[in-house]
Formats: C-alpha cells, structure tokens, sequence
C-alpha cells in the first residue's frame, strides 16, 4: 500500500507542474490586466495539438517539434488579444465583453480541433513512458523530467519578473496599472510580454500533455477551470508562490481522488472552489 500511495504522490507532482503552468499564465493576465483569459485554455491546446501534428504525424524531431508547438502557442495568445480583446476595448466594451469574446474564440478553437480529430485522444509519444524502479516502487521519468523543466521555467520567470526592467513595469501594473501608465510604462509593449510570456507557458504544458497522456480538444476548459482554482487557492497577492502552492494540492489532491474515489474529483474541486470563495476569497498567501 506504501508504494502505492508513493507512485501516486509522484504522479501528483507531475500533474501539479502541469497546472502550475497553466496557472501562472493565468494570474499573471488576470493580476496586471483583470482579464478573465478563458482562451487561455484554447493556447495551452494549440501547442499541444501543433506538437502531436509535427511529431507523431509527421515525423518530426521531438524537440524540434516542442519548440515549435511552444512558439505557436505564444503567437496564438498574441493574436487572441490583438484580434479579439483590443478591438472590444477599443470599440469600448467592458470587462465582460471581452470575458464574452474570449468564450467565443475558445469555443470556436476547441471546435476546429473536434472537427479535425473527431474527438479521438491525441497522444504524441509513439511508445511506452520510462520508468524505474526504487524498492518496491516505480516511478516514471516522465514526472521528474516535469518537475525539472516547471522548475527551470519559475526559476525563469521569478528573474524575468525581479531582475528585469520589463518585470519591473509588469509588477507595476499589477500594483497600480493606472499610476504606471503616468509614470510613463509603455502599457502597449508591457501587455504583448504578458500574453507572450503566459502563452509560452500554457504551450509548454499543453506540449508535455500531449506527449503524456494526450489531448482532447475539451481538455482546454479542464485545464483552464483547474488553473483558475489553483490561483484561488493560493491567491495573486504572490504569483509565483502562490500559483505553486495551490497547483501542488490540486495536483496531489487530484491523483489521490483518482487512486481512490475517481468519481468524485470534480466535486472535490468545485467544493473547494466554493468553500475558498465563501471563507477565503484572497486565498492561502492572501
């Protein structure tokens, strides 16, 4: 049983580099622009779909292939705000219609995907996933190969946001986007870094689960819903931490729901969504 309950840990971790990708990106939208991004979960998709069409489809070197679903998703996050969000503002539209335009553009992205794979799980790896063996207990590479690249890719983000002049004007718009514009932060070039930044990370995490488990063109919303408790979990006081502490009990919590009670996972998620909005709206870091 202790072996069990150590592969499943493991497996935890890894879907939890998985929503912390996801969720970065995420709060990192919503806390400097208040943008309810739900095309985010559109992005994380497209570079997982571009991955598995190079790789498994065409033969294409995996790496290359990474590389390239990675870039596409940050394009495609570009051009989701140049095309859908700043003709709304422009035109004069509130928050909520761009939350609106957003849904749109996710619905009409997820249903080219349907009509493309008809539904069927879209899996890029063409054999088994290593593993090995530690006592009694198997791990898989895959999951520590996870941890390492969300690692390197915080560790990137904390100098990016604390040890550059662009993260400098980023955490001045999520302090006070009004007072940073006065102060003369070039909101234009600020907002297309943010985007960029947030959908390079989504494709790297929809490129990991592509090669993982697979795809399916409504796994965008999954992701998006579960990155959007990991950051009420944690709150957007701290981005960084706070994302990662609440993609980690959603992750762990996922997996040991899976290993024990795998019908009732949703639930446990809604019901902790609602229990941190009723009692702790600000989150855990709040």
């Amino acid at each position: 049983m202790l072996a069990s309950l150590l592969q499943v840990f493991s497996t935890g971790l890894g879907l939890a580099g998985y929503y912390a990708l996801v969720a970065v990106g995420f709060a990192l939208i919503f806390a400097t622009l208040r943008i309810f991004h739900v095309a985010h979960g559109t992005v994380f998709i497209i570079g997982g779909y571009v991955f598995f069409g190079l790789h498994r489809l065409l033969g294409v070197n995996i790496f290359v292939s990474a590389i390239a679903g990675v870039a596409c998703a940050g394009l495609a996050g570009l051009a989701i705000d140049k095309v859908v969000y700043a003709p709304v503002l422009r035109r004069g539209g509130g928050m909520f219609s761009v939350f609106i335009a957003s849904l749109g553009a996710a619905l009409v992205v997820e249903a080219g995907f349907l009509a493309w794979t008809k539904g069927v799980v879209s899996v890029a790896r063409t054999g088994m996933l290593d593993i090995f063996i530690v006592g009694d207990v198997a791990f898989r590479a895959l999951d520590f190969s996870i941890f390492a690249l969300v690692a390197a890719a915080f560790g990137a983000l904390y100098l990016w946001l604390y040890r550059t002049s662009s993260g400098l004007e980023v955490r001045g718009l999520t302090d006070n986007a009004d007072l940073a514009a006065v102060v003369g932060v070039d909101v234009r070039r600020t907002r297309n870094s943010i985007f960029l930044v947030a959908s390079l990370l989504a494709g790297l995490a929809g490129v990991l689960t592509a090669y993982d488990t697979g795809l399916v063109p409504s796994i965008g919303f999954k992701m998006l819903f579960i990155g959007v408790v990991a950051v009420i979990l944690g709150g957007v006081r701290n981005i960084l931490l706070g994302t990662i502490i609440g993609a980690t009990c959603l992750g762990l919590l996922t997996a040991f729901a899976g290993f024990f009670f795998p019908e009732w996972i949703t639930f446990t998620i809604f019901l902790i969504m609602i229990v941190l909005i009723i009692f702790r709206p600000q989150g855990i870091l709040g």
